[in-house]
């Protein structure tokens, strides 16, 4: 479908994490490829204390036309999770056609292990998730980052997953332009090659669904 097709479409994009790991940075990124691109924009973020680890949610609505910022429950077209067990936190905005894509990273708080409880594990998310949708994937953003030579850039990998799978209706240089906006001139080349491996990575995601 061409990006013209989506004229009178509202998409909504939910992106989930704990603080350091770039959420509000991409939805900053996000955000500016849509303007780029002609689309009335609207933005909000929900966190606590975010630069110690704390939840951060960011919501994105972006259409020809769009008033509020905040995502209907059931409605998310996708979320975006940067660290596992905020997706299943954000859960109550997923319907069944809602996409997760998750990074494969669990980051369990310190007062779990101080009170000596039980942390779901993936597979047990992975089979919560599959209750509400089933289209969750979990890719191993942190590691492609690591491979391409700096852990911090895994939320453009995951931006580049969103391109490769083909689930937001913004142009491939539009979004890397909006990267390349927000990124120091000697970290260009890196937030470059973390777009693209998060994009055969997206690719390879589609490729799998209609095998």
């Amino acid at each position: 479908m061409e990006i013209e097709d989506y004229n009178h479409k509202v998409f909504s994009y939910l992106l989930v994490g704990v603080g350091g790991q770039g959420v509000i940075r991409a939805i900053q990124i996000l955000s500016w490829a849509a303007l780029r691109e002609g689309f009335k924009v609207r933005t909000a973020e929900t966190h606590g204390m975010a630069q110690r680890g704390g939840s951060v949610a960011s919501y994105l609505r972006f259409c020809k036309d769009v008033e509020g910022p905040l995502i209907p429950r059931g409605k998310a077209d996708i979320i975006l999770a940067f660290e596992t067990s905020e997706a299943v936190r954000s859960f109550t905005y997923a319907g069944p056609n809602t996409f997760f894509f998750i990074n494969n990273k669990l980051i369990v708080p310190p007062m779990i292990h101080q009170m000596r409880r039980e942390y779901p594990k993936n597979d047990e998310i992975r089979k919560f998730l599959k209750n509400v949708s089933q289209y969750i994937y979990f890719i191993n953003a942190e590691e492609l980052a690591e491979n391409v030579g700096n852990s911090r850039t895994m939320n453009v990998v995951m931006l580049g997953v969103l391109m490769g799978a083909e689930k937001i209706p913004i142009k491939k240089q539009t979004l890397e332009e909006a990267i390349l906006q927000f990124v120091p001139k000697n970290a260009q080349d890196i937030n470059k090659n973390a777009f693209q491996i998060g994009i055969d990575n997206g690719k390879s995601i589609m490729r799998e669904l209609h095998e």
